[in-house]
């Protein structure tokens, strides 16, 4: 007897949206929406990224790899060779017992929560950064996840459910869906709790597709998961010091020469070696 699609998306994501939900009610406690400071909403001007809210500066390190910790766990429990839980064969019988899904929406759907955050804030809703300061840890956290992702890709050589290639875990689709989600929810989190439960979701039903379509395996997007939130905190803890960095020498360095050609305003910015 087939299992009915819409079954089958709901349990392949279920894992990641239960554990996307212990991060979005973390969100709810610890960071408060009045620790956004007035002047925020100026969307492209350069300044030092806004104060860490108390409660979250002094969060122990622990809490902060508790959730992908446990995805890790639980990817490595999900293996054949472990099979402590259902394991992938068991859950790609599952996908293998319905009709083939063919759709290419997860393709955009993993960068959704992102472009959200960056939207967002051009509109003057104002997040913990400027639109500008959003675009730089958008940058950086996507080089990270990425760093991370093809590495453990190349190390672990896992062979995917077709049998076409030997790049599976991670999943590169699930760490960029949960990366933006983590943004979204460290940028916009504390003003509403909606905003982290719409990125996690479109990241949990990123990864469900995954299964579904038979790319991934189940530990694959467990995995990817995990690299996506843990790239999302190094980008925040991190940018800081390279924001620090990064003034000081546009100070000292730069030069900004505005230009109006053909009716169009602009500025050719020259960096002095």
């Amino acid at each position: 007897m087939h299992t009915p699609l819409p079954q089958r998306l709901v349990r392949s994501g279920c894992l990641l949206l239960l554990c996307g939900w212990g991060l979005i009610i973390n969100a709810a406690a610890q960071t408060p929406a009045d620790s956004l400071p007035a002047g925020a909403g100026r969307p492209l001007l350069v300044r030092p990224p806004l104060p860490t809210p108390p409660a979250v500066a002094t969060k122990p390190v622990l809490r902060r790899v508790l959730v992908p910790a446990t995805l890790l766990t639980l990817a490595v429990l999900s293996t054949k060779k472990v099979g402590v839980l259902e394991t992938d064969a068991a859950v790609r019988a599952q996908v293998q017992a319905g009709p083939r899904i063919r759709t290419n929406i997860d393709d955009q759907l993993r960068h959704t929560p992102a472009y959200a955050s960056l939207g967002l804030s051009l509109l003057g809703v104002r997040g913990r950064h400027t639109t500008l300061n959003q675009a730089l840890l958008f940058g950086l956290t996507y080089t990270l996840n990425n760093t991370l992702t093809s590495h453990l890709k190349r190390l672990t050589r896992v062979e995917r459910p077709l049998g076409n290639s030997f790049d599976s875990f991670p999943s590169a689709h699930t760490s960029a869906a949960f990366s933006a989600a983590t943004l979204l929810h460290k940028e916009y989190g504390g003003r509403s709790i909606w905003y982290s439960v719409g990125g996690y979701t479109a990241a949990g039903v990123t990864g469900g597709l995954r299964i579904a379509k038979d790319n991934h395996w189940l530990s694959d997007v467990l995995a990817g998961a995990a690299v996506g939130i843990v790239s999302t905190e190094l980008a925040y803890w991190a940018y800081p010091w390279l924001h620090r960095q990064l003034v000081k020498g546009l100070g000292e360095r730069t030069i900004v020469v505005p230009s109006y050609v053909n009716g169009a305003a602009g500025a050719t910015v020259v960096w002095v070696l």
